[in-house]
């Protein structure tokens, strides 16, 4: 767990909730280079995002919205990543069954591969347990690939399955709140809640036919169960807060 701290650096934008500062020793280049990169950036993006929504939703005296989206969090978003990752894991355990012994190192140097990570809400820290966890995997894998004679290809497929598992937790939570853009405009948390409380938006999209980007509610056909619909969609790769 990265410990969190204030920056002793001035501030050079401004902030718009409490921030704590964490720093994030990573051990896989995989994961730094992702982390750094434009599609860290997302995934921090998104987990403020879905801060803003706990946080507002927490203060009402009606906790019936901020318990829909801790179970949509819990079960869509955190539970389904954790066994991607086990999935990944097991590749490793697999990989470390299978290969012939090469090299052996009697040490692995490492370049600094810290970075900060800003947290508003208690969420960001299941997300940042399961990229630590996925940092371990990888970190695992690129030693082995140093020390082995083996195909190469073994490494870039777990490198793409486990990038695969973050962005995914980006990609759900940009699609989900897609709807809280009025207008097409900038992500609104209080916009976005007050469509789900009144029942025209849904943390569910997969569920819902797309029609226009307007959410409608309507009997179904097939089960005459009330669907809701909604058009356009977005991977969430490149949002912004």
């Amino acid at each position: 767990m990265p410990s969190i701290k204030k920056s002793k650096e001035d501030v050079v934008e401004s902030v718009r909730r409490k921030t704590g500062v964490a720093e994030m020793q990573l051990k896989s280049e995989s994961i730094y280079l992702y982390m750094r990169g434009q599609s860290g950036g997302t995934l921090n993006n998104a987990m403020y995002r879905l801060g803003e929504l706990f946080k507002m939703t927490s203060r009402s005296a009606n906790k019936t919205t901020h318990n829909m989206i801790k179970e949509w969090f819990e079960n869509d978003i955190v539970s389904a990543a954790k066994l991607e990752t086990e999935s990944l894991m097991a590749s490793l355990e697999a990989l470390q069954e299978q290969i012939i012994p090469g090299i052996s190192f009697i040490d692995i140097k490492n370049p600094d591969m810290t970075i900060p990570v800003n947290i508003i809400h208690k969420s960001h820290l299941e997300i940042i347990n399961l990229v630590s966890q996925i940092d371990f995997i990888m970190d695992e894998i690129e030693t082995i690939s140093l020390s082995c004679p083996w195909d190469e290809e073994i490494e870039q497929t777990s490198r793409t399955q486990a990038l695969l598992v973050l962005n995914n937790i980006a990609s759900k939570i940009f699609k989900v709140t897609k709807p809280g853009k009025r207008d097409g405009g900038q992500f609104s948390p209080i916009f976005f809640i007050e469509g789900l409380n009144k029942g025209v938006f849904t943390l569910y999209p997969d569920l819902i036919e797309k029609k226009n980007n307007v959410v409608n509610i309507k009997k179904s056909k097939i089960d005459n169960e009330t669907s809701i619909t909604e058009s356009n969609d977005d991977n969430g790769l490149t949002e912004e807060v």
